[in-house]
Order: structure tokens, then sequence, then C-alpha cells
């Protein structure tokens, strides 16, 4: 196993397990949704023209164990394609995937009538993996850790003891030119089990 993911998958251990400790009421939530990638992976400019390398959305997975107001979740797409931009043209140059931890603070601003509403925000790491075509530009790494900010909002619904909860959050990171303006976001639903 990579440092990279060995390092996201003990974090999201870490928050799960503070979660455990931190009140009763336990929840887990495994969840299905899309990958939304917000921003270009890379944008180089020149006086001539522009090439972006940019991701497409694809399928995500994810997993959330919550407890009162601390959360912890790892979200997982794969399959992405890195498409490259330039001058009158656009080609597929490469595939990859995006892993991502989180720890979160939950605030419920409204009180539950059927519907919960909530939001989240922590922060937590991401790993971009990309595999790139034999005669892609190498201009980007392949792989990449960073730590991200994370925020998100969704509403649960609970019947007895399963929910159904809808979600998006936005893990926002440094760009190449070290601004926090990289977006990868998943909107997913999932079904909720208390513990």
């Amino acid at each position: 196993m990579k440092p990279t993911m060995r390092v996201l998958l003990g974090a999201a251990a870490l928050a799960c397990s503070a979660n455990g400790a931190a009140g009763q009421g336990a929840t887990i939530t495994p969840q299905l949704g899309v990958y939304i990638p917000a921003s270009s992976f890379y944008e180089l400019r020149d006086q001539a023209n522009t090439v972006k390398l940019e991701k497409e959305g694809t399928l995500a997975l994810g997993l959330a164990v919550e407890t009162d107001w601390l959360r912890g979740s790892l979200a997982y797409a794969t399959g992405a394609t890195l498409n490259e931009h330039g001058v009158g043209d656009r080609q597929d140059i490469g595939n990859g995937s995006v892993l991502a931890a989180a720890a979160d603070v939950v605030l419920r601003p409204l009180p539950r009538i059927l519907v919960q509403p909530y939001l989240l925000a922590g922060v937590g790491l991401k790993n971009v993996n990309y595999d790139p075509d034999a005669d892609a530009t190498d201009l980007f790494p392949e792989d990449l850790t960073e730590f991200a900010g994370h925020f998100g909002l969704g509403a649960d619904l609970f019947l007895g003891g399963i929910g159904l909860a809808a979600e998006v959050s936005d893990f926002i990171s440094r760009d190449p030119d070290g601004s926090w303006k990289q977006h990868d976001a998943f909107a997913t639903v999932g079904l909720k089990f208390r513990l």
C-alpha cells in the first residue's frame, strides 16, 4: 500500500475512533454519488496560448461515521478522465482517481421537522493520482497528496433506525500557483444506520 494511502486511511480511522468516543447516537453511512471536479487540475499560460488539464466527473463512493457533532469520512472516485485543452482542440490524455479523508464538525442550525439539515466544516487530506498516456504532457505530478479544507451541506431523514442522507461537500486545496482555488466536490446519497 502506498504511504499516501496509509496516511489517508489512518487519518480517517483516527477521526472515526474519536467520533465513537464523542457521544451517543453513532451512525454509519455508506454513500454513492458523483465526483465533481470544479476546477482545472493544472493550467499553464504563456504569451501564445493557454493549456488546461481538466478532470471529468465520475462515479464516487463514500463512507461516513458520525456521533453528535463529530464526523469522520472517506470519499473515493476512480475512472476520472484527464483532458488537455489547447488552442482549438481537446484530447483525453489519461485517467485517475481521487481519495479524500476528512474530520469534521457537524452543525445542525435548524431543529428536525422530519428532515434535519446540517453543515460540515473540517480538515482533511486529498490524494490525486493520475495515469497519463505515454504521449501525455509532463506538466503535472502523477501522484499528489495535499492538505485540504472540507466544507459541505446536507440533510437526513430517519424512519426508525434507518435514515436517508443527501449531501454535497467540497475539498478545497492549493492550486499550482499556491492559491486556495482547487475544488474537488462530491454529491452523494446514502443510507444512514444507527449503531
